[in-house]
């Protein structure tokens, strides 16, 4: 499992991406990317509770795969909420 960082405030949340970006180190997934998949998986945690997988296609052709709590990803959302509202 990955650990989920709530960021709450995103702008300049990544410093260090201005110099990756110039190095060619990042990917970014614009507006006609194929959609990031979420699915819930029961029993996807060694404790027997749901995870979390994430899915995004990259344009090379690989798949990055991150899975992390339901209870993680809630929390997120959460605090998402909280902050800006839904």
């Amino acid at each position: 499992m990955v650990a989920l960082t709530i960021i709450l405030q995103g702008d300049n949340a990544w410093p260090d991406l201005a110099q990756r970006i110039v190095a060619g180190q990042v990917i970014h997934l614009g507006n006609n990317a194929p959609a990031i998949q979420v699915a819930a998986l029961p029993g996807g945690m060694t404790n027997g509770g749901t995870s979390i997988m994430l899915r995004i296609d990259l344009p090379d052709g690989r798949v990055v795969l991150a899975e992390t709590s339901l209870a993680l990803f809630l929390a997120a959302a959460d605090a998402f909420r909280v902050r800006y509202g839904a």
